[in-house]
């Protein structure tokens, strides 16, 4: 029950009734490590993409946490292996402490490792990287990137991507041979983080792994710091909650569906009951559909955000009557064709090469809402709600807040999503102040789940 409760605060869904169902499963199968691990799995995941978290957790939990003695020796003779782990490594060309090639560079042994497929290497080079970061504390677990990055210095991880890449571009690698040495880079980086883990989990115990999987949950993690994988997982995970909105009604408009009775027909059905009004019936409410105008700042980290947007707002475009899209930096251009017909991933793709949205590179937002104002705001409908999707970062120039202002009168109401959080919104060249007062409603919104909660905003 203890792991069920650490699975979803990684963010996967376990009900009360899996949980009920795994307790019996391993009632009868029994604890060898196999059949409980399946027993576990089978019945805890029900969604594939949830697998990789379930393993690492998993192994944290029953074999980390639960083993503390056995790791506190292994972590004892880890530690014990040497005074200075990259210069004993540094010594020995092929990694096994004979000291043959003495005085090799330890980025040399990781391109040769890297090149040879030589596993056994790759793990030394990972428990030497662990190991050189000597003793280990809580913030090393609360900023595992900065940790990561210190572990990789150690063994000379960049010196050695750039002696592959260029030895790619001069020696005319292939791809296929290329693309197995980035396989093993990664797996070294996945040993790496495995090796770090581990030791955090014995040092640290269940805190160090509420930590992980807290961290590990997609719908608490920062868009800005996705990796590929994770922004291909969150696209799906749109994808689907889009298409679970666009087929059902939001709940105020379930609600509206009966309107007042109809009396006409409230005693044409009478009729077939003598007269008397056993059912009545109502007229049918009219649902509008608003047309929304969606204003997206698409500069450095916000553009994962907006594309985000951008994704959710068309596929569920059946719930407006119009949907249109303005990308902006420091000047604007409508990409509501770039959506006609198209599939939303190659119409991003398409809207984000073929927009011009930038003449300087940095945001200007008054310039921006000028613009807006005086080439686009006559064609908007007053009764659409304009959402904009910035972190109202200016880089110090005009807010030109009576172009804003001239906005929020034109349009029904504004609705402002930053992706920064609240606590940065007003410092440096932040001006979210100036413009929150002209907006119906402004929201932090800066991971999936808090994006989940807005849509009813939308709606």
């Amino acid at each position: 029950m203890e792991f069920c409760r650490l699975l979803r605060r990684g963010g996967v869904n376990i009900s009360f009734t899996q949980i009920a169902d795994v307790l019996q499963a391993v009632s009868e199968v029994g604890f060898r490590w196999n059949d409980f691990y399946i027993a576990m799995s089978s019945i805890l995941i029900a969604d594939h993409a949830d697998q990789p978290l379930f393993d690492r957790l998993f192994h944290l939990y029953f074999r980390t946490l639960q083993a503390e003695e056995a790791t506190a020796g292994d972590r004892a003779a880890d530690t014990a292996d040497s005074a200075n782990p990259v210069a004993e490594l540094a010594g020995s060309a092929d990694g096994s402490g004979r000291g043959r090639g003495a005085g090799t560079s330890p980025f040399l042994l990781l391109v040769r490792a890297v090149k040879d497929d030589d596993r056994p290497l790759l793990e030394r080079l990972a428990r030497v990287a662990v190991n050189s970061l000597g003793p280990l504390a809580r913030t090393d677990l609360q900023q595992m990137d900065e940790t990561m990055v210190r572990a990789k210095v150690a063994i000379g991880w960049y010196e050695a991507v750039n002696r592959l890449e260029r030895t790619k571009t001069l020696e005319n690698i292939s791809e296929i041979v290329y693309d197995r040495w980035l396989t093993n880079l990664g797996w070294l980086e996945g040993r790496i983080e495995q090796l770090l883990e581990e030791r955090l989990v014995s040092l640290f115990g269940a805190e160090a792994l509420d930590d992980i999987a807290t961290a590990a949950n997609l719908k608490e993690k920062e868009f800005y710091r996705l990796d590929n994988l994770e922004m291909e997982e969150i696209r799906r995970r749109i994808s689907r909650l889009a298409r679970k909105l666009a087929s059902k009604y939001a709940r105020r408009y379930r609600r509206a569906k009966r309107g007042e009775i109809d009396m006409r027909r409230t005693a044409r059905q009478a009729l077939l009951t003598g007269g008397t009004p056993v059912r009545l019936r109502y007229r049918r409410k009219k649902i509008s559909k608003p047309e929304l105008t969606v204003l997206c700042d698409v500069s450095g980290s916000v553009a994962v955000f907006s594309e985000f947007m951008l994704q959710l707002v068309y596929t569920i475009q059946n719930r407006f009557r119009a949907v249109r899209s303005f990308l902006f930096v420091d000047v604007v251009d409508e990409a509501t064709l770039y959506f006609k017909n198209e599939d939303i991933e190659a119409a991003l793709g398409e809207a984000f090469a073929k927009a011009y949205f930038s003449y300087s590179g940095f945001s200007d937002y008054g310039r921006v809402f000028t613009m807006f104002a005086n080439n686009y705001l006559a064609e908007i409908d007053p009764r659409s709600t304009l959402i904009i999707l910035g972190d109202a970062r200016n880089n110090w120039r005009l807010d030109e807040r009576d172009y804003f202002q001239k906005i929020a009168a034109h349009v029904r109401r504004i609705l402002w999503f930053n992706p920064q959080p609240r606590d940065n919104w007003d410092r440096e060249d932040s001006i979210m102040r100036i413009y929150a007062p002209y907006c119906r409603q402004v929201f932090e919104c800066r991971n999936l789940r808090q994006l989940e909660d807005l849509i009813e905003a939308i709606l």
